[in-house]
């Protein structure tokens, strides 16, 4: 296996955007200005600030989209919380936050939530939503991308990538000994398909099998993975898992 592939996965919204379909709604498959490779740098820059495709998160289009998808992705929120179970003494960084509507209503109770986004119109909206804990000092927002992360080692018990690209390295880095991760990637849909065959298209072809291998060789383990379904032609891929306690 590639080391891109080892070594990172990246979340639905990056593929699936990619094939612009739906308006703001998405499917998955490169569109015609949209690079063809697969290799490790570009999940973290397509949709980035100057990226080939990244008016979808930034400038009109962006606000836009920042304005739409915690309606879009509430039933994820929902799954994505069940399987995190966040808790009071949680630190919990949230890769790809967007607007920062899980943060805000999924994780009002933890002790301290961080959001790292490279897109300022996402962030300026996330900064919204937590402006009562930012100004308690119980939130931060932080610019930037999640190739490599600008934290600590084990600085966090908690990390969520929702539709977001993760290196995986680097969140099993930042995570305590026990930390839990929570991971979702968007699918295209494909009725001739099991969920777990199906796959985010050309771009991140990756079944359930290719994922749960990517996450154990990165040193997770309790593996569990659920589907939601959320568009007409897409459904979403959900897995949790955890950094090994400490011996």
């Amino acid at each position: 296996m590639r080391r891109a592939t080892a070594f990172a996965l990246t979340g639905g919204t990056l593929a699936a955007v990619t094939a612009g379909a739906v308006a703001i709604g998405r499917h998955r498959g490169p569109g015609p200005e949209t690079p063809t490779s697969s290799g490790e740098d570009l999940q973290f820059t397509l949709f980035a600030p100057g990226g080939p495709q990244g008016f979808w998160f930034n400038g009109p289009i962006g606000w836009a989209f920042a304005k739409f998808q915690p309606f879009g992705h509430a039933g994820v929120y929902e799954v994505v919380a069940e399987m995190l179970d966040p808790q009071p003494e949680d630190e919990l960084l949230d890769l790809g936050c967007g607007p920062g509507a899980f943060l805000a209503n999924k994780a009002r109770h933890a002790r301290r939530v961080v959001g790292l986004d490279p897109s300022p119109v996402m962030l300026a909206e996330a900064e919204k939503r937590l402006a009562d804990r930012i100004a308690a000092g119980t939130a931060h927002l932080v610019l930037g991308s999640s190739a490599e992360l600008p934290f600590g080692d084990g600085e966090f018990s908690a990390v969520t990538a929702i539709t977001a690209p993760a290196n995986l390295v680097e969140v099993f880095r930042v995570l305590r000994p026990g930390g839990r991760f929570v991971y979702v990637d968007e699918l295209g849909a494909d009725p001739q398909k099991a969920h777990s065959d199906r796959t985010g298209g050309s771009l991140w072809p990756y079944t359930e099998s290719d994922t749960r291998r990517m996450i154990e060789e990165a040193g997770f383990t309790d593996l569990a993975v659920r589907y939601k379904g959320v568009w007409v032609l897409a459904d979403n891929r959900i897995v949790s898992c955890r950094k090994p306690a400490a011996p």
